[in-house]
């Protein structure tokens, strides 16, 4: 079975991966649901001042999926990187299962964000960090030169999701690994930060979302952005808005 480029497909990317094509796509770029912070909140809210009601991510942050059974999946559709954004307990399994893959390479890589949230800060270190596991099959390409596994970028304000992540961090990534015209898949869009990015870098988008509220958001966010490139169509580039590579770390 093909897929439509530039389409967002509700429904359950389990149920529905099987029928894509072998290495269809050349990234896959993924924020899966964690799972341990409604799961921590749930345990900790019994302790006065441990939680702040903002702290729960309702159905954004449930897992509806073994990650046994989604690994699979995704690296049979992907012909190039795998971008997995999880937790760190995810962390662990994700690496182990490319680590032990002939036919990849694996790096553990970290978003450091350069504006946290303040939550807890009178009690322990604010939380920067968030994980990601970056694989890629062996000798496919890689458009960066000695870049670091940590990316330092801000967290983005306006959020019409609880787990959304920067659109100019997921365009940094997803350059490093395809080209103009590609399409890039994320099996677990949200409110579509990967579409947006990807139209963003001049590639195309294909992805599931089994929450209708979340589906509608990232419909809405990418005919926005369809608006917003019809309006610079042939008007040149200004080579001095062009995103540059994200800051490292000290």
């Amino acid at each position: 079975m093909t897929f439509e480029p530039n389409t967002i497909v509700l429904g359950d990317c389990m149920e529905l991966m099987p029928a894509l094509p072998d290495q269809a796509f050349p990234c896959v770029l993924t924020d899966i649901p964690y799972g341990a912070v409604n799961n921590m909140s749930e345990e900790r809210v019994c302790y006065s001042n441990a939680i702040r009601p903002g702290m729960f991510k309702g159905a954004a942050d449930v897992t509806t999926f073994a990650l046994d059974d989604f690994l699979p999946e995704i690296t049979r559709v992907a012909a190039g990187g795998v971008f997995i954004f999880c937790s760190i307990e995810q962390s662990a399994t994700i690496f182990g299962y490319y680590r032990d893959h002939p036919d990849f390479m694996v790096r553990n890589c970290v978003w450091t964000k350069a504006n946290p949230s303040p939550v807890m800060g009178q009690y322990t270190f604010l939380s920067t960090v968030e994980m990601c596991v970056f694989a890629k099959r062996r000798e496919t390409p890689f458009h960066y030169s000695c870049a670091p596994a940590a990316w330092s970028h801000p967290v983005a304000r306006s959020q019409r999701h609880p787990t959304q992540k920067p659109v100019g961090l997921f365009r940094y990534l997803l350059e490093s690994v395809t080209e103009p015209g590609d399409t890039v898949f994320d099996p677990c869009i949200g409110s579509g930060t990967t579409a947006v990015a990807a139209l963003m870098a001049g590639r195309k988008y294909f992805g599931y979302e089994l929450n209708p509220e979340y589906h509608q958001i990232a419909l809405e966010r990418v005919a926005a952005q369809g608006e917003d490139l019809f309006a610079l169509a042939g008007v040149p580039e200004n080579p001095s808005a062009r995103l540059e590579p994200l800051g490292v770390l000290s």
